[in-house]
């Protein structure tokens, strides 16, 4: 077991080398010619609204809408109070749904990788920046640092706390290795090395020791006891070609641990753990789209969205038929969330300026 006693570099130490940068900020006056930031929809990806407005002391009109946001986290006690990260960004937070938007003061640049609330304690607040996760008991005031990575150019990737058992908290790396912490972050001990870049990890809501990890390029994990063992769900996606290329992946029904993957395959899903994995009929052939991003509707599993670097797609009947829309930014999509609570609200996040 590895033990954090002391930390000696400071966050903002770390800030530079996580490639610190201050938010790109506009003016209003420049409003209607960015398009990068957070978008929310109200009615289920028919219409689209810039939500980047960062609340100023004095009455100084900012926003992020020239930055990119590449992932962000809803609170799962308030689903008003949202997270936000991206490249050079920092941390930002809302407390009304995306009006409005605050930045810590010790995380106002710097790219955080992957931030995560706890469930039993909204103050308390997990984030990746750099070779480092850090973590806040007093809703985003201050931040320390609880674990640091000590090989060169190795960089943490997730992290993420169990909703049922605050005491325990997972972690993942560049290098592939899967981390673990039972008080809390104190201490943490290595569970598994996938040896490979630990993408996402995902933990089943209704049965917490149920984890679904998924690597950049060597396929999807599970495990049914908390990440001491591991089941590998590799082996029906062999016959996709390109379906280790991760680009996202959801849990969209915790109950029969169904699994919706988009990779540069397509789209692929399993309902029953992994046994076998399906593909979803796309306008698209395989290979043929850059799917970013996925979702799927928590209360109505035929209703699937999905984004390429152009086009927001929506099928309503399982994915038989799609309906397409233009994007409201011309960035690359980077993250795509549905609120779980109020279903027709879903927010997306852009990636960086595509260069021409």
């Amino acid at each position: 077991m590895r033990k954090i006693l002391f930390l000696s570099v400071s966050i903002f130490a770390v800030l530079v080398l996580a490639g610190a940068g201050c938010i790109q900020l506009g003016g209003s006056s420049k409003q209607a010619a960015v398009d990068g930031g957070i978008f929310k929809s109200i009615d289920r990806g028919e219409t689209w609204a810039q939500k980047s407005q960062i609340y100023a002391v004095g009455g100084e009109r900012k926003n992020f809408a020239m930055a990119a946001i590449d992932n962000l986290v809803i609170d799962p006690s308030d689903r008003n109070t949202i997270y936000a990260i991206g490249p050079g960004t920092g941390l930002l937070y809302s407390l009304n749904a995306g009006d409005a938007w605050f930045t810590p003061e010790q995380l106002k640049a710097g790219t955080v990788a992957n931030i995560s609330v706890d469930a039993k304690n909204k103050c308390v607040v997990y984030a990746a920046l750099g070779n480092l996760i850090l973590k806040t008991e007093d809703c985003n005031r201050t931040f320390k640092a609880i674990y640091q990575e000590g090989r060169p150019a190795i960089v943490i990737t997730f992290a993420t706390v169990d909703p049922n058992n605050s005491s325990i908290v997972f972690a993942g790396n560049s290098l592939g290795d899967f981390l673990k912490s039972t008080d809390s972050g104190k201490s943490w001990t290595v569970a598994k090395r996938f040896e490979n870049r630990i993408a996402k990890i995902i933990i089943n809501p209704l049965d917490t020791k149920k984890i679904y990890l998924a690597t950049k390029e060597k396929g999807i994990y599970r495990s049914a006891d908390s990440g001491l063992t591991w089941t590998d769900l590799n082996q029906g996606l062999k016959q996709y070609g390109g379906a280790y290329e991760f680009h996202d992946l959801v849990l969209f029904d915790a109950k029969a641990e169904a699994l919706m993957l988009a990779s540069q395959y397509g789209l692929i899903k399993t309902s029953d753990i992994g046994v076998t994995w399906n593909t979803l009929t796309l306008l698209t052939p395989p290979n043929g789209a850059d799917i970013r991003v996925i979702g799927v509707r928590p209360d109505n599993t035929k209703e699937i969205y999905y984004a390429t670097p152009t086009t927001f797609y929506k099928s309503v009947d399982g994915g038989e038929n799609w309906l397409t829309k233009k994007l409201p930014s011309a960035r690359p999509p980077a993250f795509l969330l549905i609120d779980k609570e109020d279903t027709k609200t879903i927010y997306m996040g852009f990636g960086q300026q595509v260069k021409k």
